[in-house]
Order: C-alpha cells, then sequence, then structure tokens
C-alpha cells in the first residue's frame, strides 16, 4: 500500500521525496473508504500500523509517528466476511472501535428527490445541458426503486439520466432498466409477455388516473401536476372507441 506511506524516488540522480498519506494528514482525519474490498496483504499491512501506530516511508526504516484520526467505511457486512475467512478477525477488532450505522437509502426514501436534484443540477452544469428537473413520473420511479448500490447508485443514475435527456427533463425512458422494470413491476396486473413499451404505456396510464384521482377530477390540474399537456393527458386515459378528434371543450373536467 504506497498509498499509506511516504514514497521515495529518483530521477536523472536526483533524489525527490513525495510525502504518502498517512504522513500527510498529519494531526488530521485520513478516511479510508470501502476497507471491506482490501486484498489479504492490504489488511496485513493496515493492521501493522494500526498495532504499532507507526509507519515509514517507502524504501526507509525510519519509523514515524502515525498521528492522524483513521476513519473507515463500508458497505460490505465486515461480520459475514470474518466468517467467511475474507477479512481478518484482528484487523476487524482494529478498526471497529467505534461504529456508526449509516442507514440504506432505501430506509430514508423521503432524500431521494433532494439528492436526485442536487446530481441532476452538478451533472447538467458538467455537460452543458439545460436539463433542469425530473419529470413526475420518473420521480415516482426513483421513489419506488430499493436502491441496493445507495447513493452512489443514484449518483450514477442520474449522470446517466442527464446524458440522454433532450428536452429540459429528465423522464422515464431516461432512466436504466433496472430501475424502470422495478417500478413496472410494482404496477403489477401487466399481462405476461407484455412489450416494455406496452408496460410503459400502462405504466404512465396508471400515473395519469392517479393524478386525476388526487386532483378530485380535475384534468386540468391534473396535467399541470404532472408537466404534461392536458392534450397529452386525454390521450393517455381515452378508452376505446372514444372519439379520437373529440375537442377537449367538450370533455368534462
Amino acid at each position: 500500500m504506497a498509498a499509506w506511506s511516504s514514497e521515495s524516488s529518483s530521477t536523472t540522480g536526483a533524489a525527490a521525496r513525495r510525502q504518502g498519506y498517512l504522513e500527510a494528514a498529519g494531526n488530521g482525519t485520513l478516511f479510508f473508504d470501502e476497507i471491506g474490498e482490501l486484498s489479504p496483504h492490504a489488511q496485513v499491512k493496515l493492521l501493522r500500523v494500526l498495532q504499532e501506530r507507526e509507519f515509514s516511508r517507502l524504501g526507509s526504516s525510519h519509523p514515524i509517528p502515525l498521528q492522524a484520526r483513521l476513519l473507515f467505511a463500508t458497505h460490505r457486512n465486515l461480520s459475514e466476511m470474518l466468517e467467511e475467512g475474507t477479512f481478518r478477525q484482528d484487523l476487524y477488532y482494529r478498526v471497529n472501535v467505534m461504529e456508526i450505522r449509516a442507514p440504506a437509502l432505501r430506509e430514508h426514501s423521503e432524500d431521494v428527490p433532494q439528492l436526485a436534484q442536487h446530481f441532476l443540477e452538478e451533472y447538467a452544469k458538467l455537460y452543458r445541458k439545460t436539463t433542469a428537473r425530473i419529470a413526475p413520473a420518473a420521480l415516482a420511479m426513483l421513489l419506488e426503486y430499493d436502491w441496493p448500490g445507495n447513493v452512489r447508485e443514484l449518483e450514477n443514475v442520474i449522470q446517466s439520466a442527464v446524458i440522454l435527456s433532450d428536452d429540459g427533463a429528465i423522464q422515464p425512458e431516461n432512466l436504466p432498466r433496472a430501475v424502470l422494470g422495478a417500478s413496472l413491476a410494482e404496477a403489477g396486473d401487466t399481462p405476461p409477455g407484455t412489450s416494455f413499451e406496452e408496460q410503459m404505456q400502462d405504466y404512465k396510464i396508471k400515473l395519469a388516473r392517479r393524478a386525476i384521482h388526487e386532483c378530485q377530477g380535475n384534468k386540468t390540474l391534473a396535467a399541470r401536476s404532472l408537466h404534461i399537456s392536458r392534450t397529452y393527458l386525454h390521450r393517455l386515459i381515452r378508452e376505446p372507441g372514444d372519439d379520437e378528434e373529440a375537442p377537449l371543450e367538450s370533455l368534462p373536467n
């Protein structure tokens, strides 16, 4: 783990020295992300540092006291890894002095809209896109998804959706199939063998009818809440046999 030590190198006979992370951290805090992914060799090296509270620069035998506070994070279940023999027991007790459990994103889904909007603004700026909002149908799908990859997965989904969006808003069709599939499964009662496009259309119809119900039957307000035109809303909920050319003015609110 050269990143944990101060590295030394020579170029054309001149020696140059660069601090590693442990030395550069000084009296501050050093954060180790995904400690559950460390190789057995790296686990041994980290254990030695934690036990001896010192380290040495690469190529040097002179010990340097460890002064930094170390924080560790992982999405893996280290207790299960102990049983599997993939994580050292002695290292586990060294790093697990005080445990802080961060709940999975699915346990606080109320934060999804705010997080998604944050990532939207970040990547819209990065890719110079005009995308500024998430369509209600797409947001409903984000809220229904289980997010096994937590916030990182949400960020990845929004990044991809921003790249694919082209009308100023992230739409359901800009979301990956994993998110769409979960939402369509939640919608239920879809006949076996139904195509993906037919399932998407069925889900849009369910959203439209739900919006109309929540707006006490007022289609104008329902269309506005979904950020779609009233014409498109009528097209979604039109039953077979309805007059295709019926003017909206003749339709009840």
